[in-house]
């Protein structure tokens, strides 16, 4: 369970991971695609993470005890690369399905996340988990069921198709989410003692590298005009993406990788019940029991396999019963008629 010092980048989180993918629909145009390079936006959230974690290690004095090791920096290329393909991934994905439908798929990072870290990690999973694995596996299967009631047999096909590209790159960004959350808790955490602020510093410095690579190459224009594009949304997206990546590596850092997911999954409602007011979709039955599969396999997922009590054991009070051998050559009617002519005597004589 969470501690108290925990909770407040979990809420942090749960809260930034539900506001990105609307804050991304905000910024699209009216035919649903981005005016701006999405690789500059990225490249735009890392130095700003990197200006906000600079800001608190020189403001806490932790900048006296940063020790530069090269290897450690090189380590931290590996993750960043793999959160630079993945970042700028989502962009592409939120073109194809709506908010709440990219959230429900991404409940399949605890999928992943679960077997990495039985992996890589050696974590074990009880079997109340592993269930709870499944449930959540068929909360994200039933979100992909399409309608039955479609206008057109054309508008169907196409529909069709968007959401299976959507399906299978947000399949692959669930892997590539997971992959970096493991590798970067074990390397937030391999040094207890060092600052998470130059810990971060480090991350993102790749990440500054990698994004400005992919503007280059993407959009070279871009370099020169590296604003083209961008509105009010964009500029939003730009400073929720950054807190969110801080209290993403605080809970890494202070919790581990199963409160990261269990975060996105509370996310998920709260971008559904927002999506609802704010683009006016509609709440399909597919979309209802997904939602509610997925959050019983969040609450479950945290349940603890307790033993079962067992009852505590009675002292057996009762005089043992004394057996008598028969004679020999004796058989069992003989004995008991016997018995009766030695009782009738004992009556007898008395």
């Amino acid at each position: 369970m969470l501690g108290r010092d925990q909770l407040p980048y979990v809420l942090a989180g749960m809260v930034l991971m539900a506001t990105q993918p609307l804050l991304v629909t905000l910024s699209q145009n009216e035919h649903g695609t981005l005016d701006y390079n999405p690789v500059s936006s990225t490249l735009f959230t890392e130095m700003l993470k990197i200006i906000i974690s600079s800001s608190f290690l020189v403001s806490g004095g932790h900048h006296t005890s940063v020790v530069f090791d090269p290897k450690e920096l090189v380590q931290y290329s590996i993750p960043a690369i793999i959160y630079s393909v993945n970042n700028n991934l989502v962009f592409v994905i939120l073109q194809y399905m709506n908010p709440t439908t990219f959230q429900l798929l991404s409940q399949l990072k605890t999928v992943f996340t679960g077997l990495l870290f039985r992996i890589f990690l050696g974590r074990t999973l009880t079997k109340y988990q592993y269930l709870a694995i499944w449930q959540l596996t068929c909360g994200t299967a039933t979100s992909h069921i399409p309608l039955c009631v479609t206008a057109t047999v054309g508008v169907a096909a196409a529909t069709s198709t968007s959401a299976s590209i959507g399906f299978m790159m947000s399949v692959g960004s669930c892997l590539l989410s997971a992959m970096g959350g493991i590798y970067s808790e074990k390397l937030l955490k391999k040094n207890a003692s060092s600052s998470i602020h130059w810990q971060n510093i480090q991350l993102y410095g790749w990440g500054c590298f990698f994004n400005l690579l992919g503007a280059i190459v993407t959009d070279p224009e871009s370099v020169y005009n590296p604003f083209k594009g961008f509105n009010f949304w964009a500029f939003a997206v730009v400073l929720n993406n950054a807190l969110n990546g801080l209290a993403i590596s605080a809970i890494l850092k202070y919790a581990d990788n199963i409160a990261r997911v269990y975060a996105h999954a509370a996310a998920m409602m709260v971008t559904m019940l927002i999506s609802v007011s704010l683009f006016g979709q509609s709440i399909t039955p597919q979309i209802a029991i997904a939602v509610a599969m997925v959050g019983a396999s969040a609450v479950q997922y945290n349940l603890k396999d307790t033993p079962t009590p067992q009852l505590p054991q009675l002292a057996n009070t009762y005089a043992p019963v004394k057996k008598t051998e028969p004679e020999a050559g004796v058989v069992g009617t003989e004995l008991a008629d016997r018995g009766s002519l030695e009782t009738g005597d004992e009556h007898a004589k008395s």
